[in-house]
């Protein structure tokens, strides 16, 4: 191989490891976006099962009030 053969192929192996380390960050930064996400969701979630066990705790109450006052 030549010595200019060779220079070409340390360039292209260099210019590939540079965007390869490039698509690895992005993905880095795209899975702690997703991760964030799931987060943001599952509090969501949480707060809205508080809000149903709340709701039906609620529910429950007024059915026995009724139930009790013959209403």
């Amino acid at each position: 191989m030549s010595s200019e053969a060779r220079d070409e192929a340390n360039r292209a192996a260099r210019e590939h490891l540079e965007r390869t380390k490039e698509r690895l960050a992005s993905g880095r930064e795209r899975l702690r976006r997703l991760h964030q996400s799931i987060d943001d969701t599952n509090r969501h979630l949480e707060t809205i099962s508080d809000w149903i066990e709340e709701t039906e705790r609620t529910l429950d109450e007024e059915r026995k009030r009724r139930s009790a006052s013959g209403g």
